[in-house]
This record gives C-alpha cells, sequence and structure tokens, in this order.
C-alpha cells in the first residue's frame, strides 16, 4: 500500500470519522475567514463539515468537497441545508474561474502524496479560482520541531527511513498518517511555481507554531 492509500484507509475509519465530527473552528481560521472570505468558497477537504458548518451560519455561498465518503456521508446528514460533494483536491468537478476562495483547512493539503499529487491539486485550486481569488491553507512546518522534543516521532521516522524526507510519519489513534513538511520558503516557491498565485500573507498562532496558515491571491497576467 503506498502512502496516499495508506492515508485515505487511517481517514476511512468510523474512529477518524468520530475524530473529526466535532464541531470547532480555531482562532487563526476564524481570523482569516473575517479578513479575506468573501463571494463563492469552497471549502475543500472539509472533513465532516466543521468549517463548512460555520461559513453557512455566517451566510457564506460555501461548498464543501471531502474525498473520504463517510465523512461526506455524516456531513449531508448532520447539515442538510449545506451542498457536499465527495470528490477529489486533484481533479475537482468544477469549471474554470468557479470560485472567489478555496479554502483547504486544517492542513488536509499535506496528505496527499506524492509532492507531484500536491503540484495537481495546486493547479486545480488555480484554476477554479476567479482571478483575484483567494487561496488558504495550512501545513506543517518542519522548523517548529526544532522547538520540540518528540522522541516517539524521531524514532519512527527513523525506523521508516523518513527522517530527512519531506513527508514523515505521525501517529494517530486511528493510523499512522503519511504528512508532508516544507519550510514557509519552499511553501511559497512550491504554489508560485506551479501556478498564477502569489503569496499575500504567512499567518502563525503563538499557540500552534506547527501548522502556520499561507494566503495566496490569484494575478493572471492579461
Amino acid at each position: 500500500m503506498n502512502p496516499d492509500e495508506e492515508n485515505k484507509k487511517a481517514y476511512e475509519t468510523d474512529e477518524s470519522i468520530t475524530h473529526y465530527g466535532i464541531e470547532y473552528i480555531t482562532p487563526s481560521e476564524q481570523k482569516l475567514i473575517e479578513e479575506y472570505f468573501k463571494g463563492k468558497i469552497l471549502d475543500l477537504g472539509c472533513g465532516c463539515g466543521r468549517t463548512t458548518k460555520y461559513l453557512a451560519d455566517k451566510k457564506y455561498n460555501v461548498i464543501g468537497v471531502e474525498i473520504v465518503k463517510g465523512m461526506v456521508d455524516l456531513a449531508k446528514k448532520r447539515y442538510s441545508k449545506i451542498k457536499f460533494i465527495v470528490g477529489d483536491a486533484c481533479k475537482l468537478d468544477f469549471p474554470d474561474k468557479t470560485f472567489d476562495v478555496v479554502f483547504f483547512s486544517y492542513n488536509g493539503m499535506d496528505y496527499i502524496f506524492p509532492e507531484e499529487k500536491r503540484i495537481l491539486a495546486i493547479k486545480e485550486i488555480s484554476r477554479v479560482l476567479k482571478n483575484g481569488g483567494i487561496f488558504v491553507y495550512s501545513s506543517h512546518n518542519p522548523r517548529a520541531l526544532l522547538k520540540q522534543f518528540r522522541p516517539k516521532f524521531i524514532l519512527r521516522n527513523i525506523f521508516k527511513g523518513t527522517i530527512f524526507s519531506k513527508y514523515k510519519y505521525e501517529k494517530q489513534d486511528f493510523g499512522n498518517l503519511c504528512t508532508y513538511y516544507a519550510s514557509p520558503k519552499k511553501q511559497k516557491i512550491l504554489v508560485e511555481k506551479n501556478s498564477p498565485m502569489t503569496l499575500l500573507k504567512m499567518h502563525v498562532d503563538k499557540k500552534d507554531k506547527l501548522h502556520p496558515h499561507y494566503v495566496f491571491i490569484k494575478m493572471e497576467k492579461n
């Protein structure tokens, strides 16, 4: 089983769906939503709909897309008035320039493997964004690991041979996740090299420096 399939299998478990079925919004998400969100929004990797519900309650025009069918089924059951779709970030079923904002919350993009598929997702996100549209996502920053002592994490990745890889293994109650780690500089380069999107802002929560948020704007040249 390759890491992409392993990640998807872990997320499809009942334990994962229960874990991600909790309703909440983080302070960073709330701040960025208030600052940048407008118009038609794609809530990508929406899980069981926690951020989608928050956006809908705030009267945003939002569609939730998630690759795990069990999560979408729960979201539809809980929030029947909101539109949820089973879909893949690497192949979005929307016309060009459909959305004003694409939101990939809670490091969801970090579980797309390998990096070539992450690039496909970046290109698809850019394609469905309107010119001047905003892309917001969070991702793991390896620099934050330097200030944390995590012996089990270190030993696990030494054993798997991934300690110096872009993808490292995180252990969750519902399974191991192969997780993308890249510095802010590399995040900026990867997005800007593969799309007409430019970094507007990097937001770091003082209580969660491991998962900074990035805000990009799509600026196509005429």
